[in-house]
């Protein structure tokens, strides 16, 4: 009988900057997820991070040398068919040091979901050693399963490879799917019961085929015994009077929340660099990711929330989530906590119900998340920051009403301004998304934009600007002639990637994800070119970046400066 689980997250290049410039790696909440369900069905789950060992074991020149060979399709290939070669089983033996692994039953590999080569890679590579060495069953899942099966046109060599010796990678959800295998492993189901289950990819014909996926579920999550010490920031230490305590709860919301932090250099990494270089007021605290609804209510062309064989809303009760927080709370002694819904205000019912109890309850959190224009009001706004709002991130994409209509974004952009007033006027931080590129952005479309930007700069905290690429399974990769394009599919190919995204980590460039995404590119049926295109959305990037608030970037430059103060 399986009971001993070990859950094994593969390591993205970022990790080799940390601690001198990442100062913190990321908590992964889909593999928390899945440790906190196994856990409820009483499975023994252990957590091992290789982003810890990678940063540990991996700087030195000639492991960061050797690391090269995850990029080398012919290695690649022929390390997953046969599994004979000594310097790769020589890499992951040290990205493995000191884990005993012979106890665990059963291994489930995060390939990651940042669209890192290295991650995904390396990840199929431990799969295939774990396979090897324990003779135990390996399932491989992550964000970037579904990524690479989106995107399978392109990636069809890797999944030939990748399917002829692996049974179960998961596409979706993956906790439920990974307790069915189990159970079907103890009960000798046959291939074709596995073959049924939600998720599953396969090889049919020479065609990738992937199972409908799992419906979410709304799980509280758990990292187990994972040492969450590398994950944390450090505040300012809220100890003290009252007068102290809510100036450091002051400085740590900015630190953590206005000022972007999810790039190498920005403001929130550099201020959390200093605090624990030079600040002796400080102590190391999380802040939680979690997600209590899945699935946007709305269909916009552009995203992969239109997908029409995307399931129903799936939302969390609000007594459930309260039990969730006050859980955590309890258990990783924080209070801040990084909601990752498609939108907080999905349900407006919700939002209330939620708000209220959290007030009613006296519970000091703090928080962020996205949030949709179209049913905030003062009233509900106001309610959100009692109940310890922060910050909100609005899917805003254009000032452009013609794009709006489009891509069906279904937003007043009237009433987004208001919104945007409210909450300056309720000290709740407003970040909005961007997207230059989309089909049929004219320059009086993207004037549009930048308009409303400047009417409104004053109340944006910060713009998150998005150079538009297609994705296969939105409406618009769907039926490109309804947005009055043609798609270019073989804009790329797997093998030139991993070309690229070697140049790139020599060069020690670790902001290549995005890049790694932008696989089709597209023509205007009787209008401009791709190439008109691209050239034309760097003159809009370059703009829109130069409207972006100086703030953030005045902070970094100020305390990168004091971090090199002897």
């Amino acid at each position: 009988m399986i009971k001993n689980v070990c859950l094994l997250m593969s390591p993205s290049e970022n990790s080799l900057q940390y601690p001198e410039n990442l100062t913190r790696l990321t908590i992964n909440l889909g593999v928390g997820v899945i440790c906190g369900y196994l856990e409820e069905k009483g499975y023994n789950v252990t957590i091992k991070d290789l982003n810890i060992s990678l940063s540990k074991n991996f700087k030195d020149e000639y492991n960061h040398k050797q690391l090269e060979m995850v990029f080398n399709i012919d290695v690649f290939k022929n390390y997953i068919l046969t599994g004979e070669d000594e310097e790769m089983d020589r890499l992951i033996s040290l990205l493995l040091e000191n884990m005993d692994l012979s106890e665990y039953d059963f291994f489930g590999v995060s390939i990651g979901g940042d669209f890192s080569f290295v991650q995904m890679q390396l990840g199929f590579i431990l799969a295939k050693y774990l396979k090897k060495k324990y003779n135990k069953p390996v399932e491989i899942g992550g964000n970037n399963v579904s990524f690479l099966y989106i995107f399978k046109s392109v990636f069809q060599e890797m999944w030939e490879i990748v399917l002829s010796k692996f049974k179960f990678i998961v596409n979706g959800p993956g906790e439920k799917v990974i307790e069915a295998i189990i159970k079907g492993l103890d009960e000798n189901k046959d291939e074709d019961w596995f073959n049924q289950l939600p998720g599953m990819v396969r090889l049919v014909d020479g065609e990738i085929i992937s199972n409908k996926t799992e419906k979410p579920i709304v799980i509280k999550p758990d990292w187990g015994d994972l040492d969450m010490s590398f994950y944390t920031r450090c505040m300012i230490d809220e100890q003290g009077t009252e007068q102290k305590k809510q100036k450091a709860i002051s400085e740590n919301l900015i630190y953590n929340y206005k000022w972007p932090d999810a790039y190498l250099d920005s403001p929130g990494l550099i201020v959390s660099k200093y605090n624990r270089m030079k600040r002796k007021d400080v102590t190391e605290k999380l802040i939680l990711p979690y997600i209590f609804n899945y699935n946007c209510p709305y269909s916009c062309a552009f995203c992969t929330q239109s997908d029409y064989e995307r399931g129903s809303i799936v939302g969390g009760n609000p007594d459930q989530v309260i039990k969730d927080i006050k859980e955590l709370i309890a258990k990783y002694n924080t209070k801040y906590f990084y909601f990752l819904n498609n939108a907080f205000n999905f349900s407006g019912k919700f939002a209330d119900e939620f708000c209220n109890k959290v007030i009613d309850e006296n519970l000091e959190i703090y928080w962020s998340d996205c949030g949709r224009f179209n049913n905030l009001t003062y009233e509900r706004l106001e309610l959100m920051k009692k109940a310890g709002c922060t910050k909100l991130t609005f899917g805003f994409e254009s000032g452009s009403q013609k794009i709006i209509n489009l891509i069906d974004k279904q937003i007043d952009l009237d009433h987004a301004e208001q919104v945007l007033k409210w909450c300056y006027d309720l000290k709740i931080w407003s970040d909005i998304e961007v997207i230059i590129g989309l089909p049929q952005e004219l320059d009086e479309d993207f004037n549009e934009t930048s308009d409303f930007i400047t009417r409104n700069k004053k109340y944006i905290n910060y713009f998150w600007v998005n150079e538009y690429f297609v994705v296969p399974n939105s409406l618009i990769g769907r039926f490109p002639e309804r947005y009055g394009i043609e798609l270019i599919k073989d804009n790329t190919n797997y093998r030139d990637l991993l070309i690229y995204n070697l140049k790139m980590y020599r060069n020690e460039h670790t902001d290549v994800q995005t890049s790694n995404s932008k696989l089709y590119g597209f023509n205007e049926i009787n209008g401009r070119s791709f190439e008109e295109i691209v050239k034309q959305n760097s003159r809009k990037l370059k703009i829109i970046n130069g409207m972006q608030n100086p703030e953030g970037d005045s902070a970094a430059k100020l305390f990168k400066m004091l971090c090199a103060v002897k």
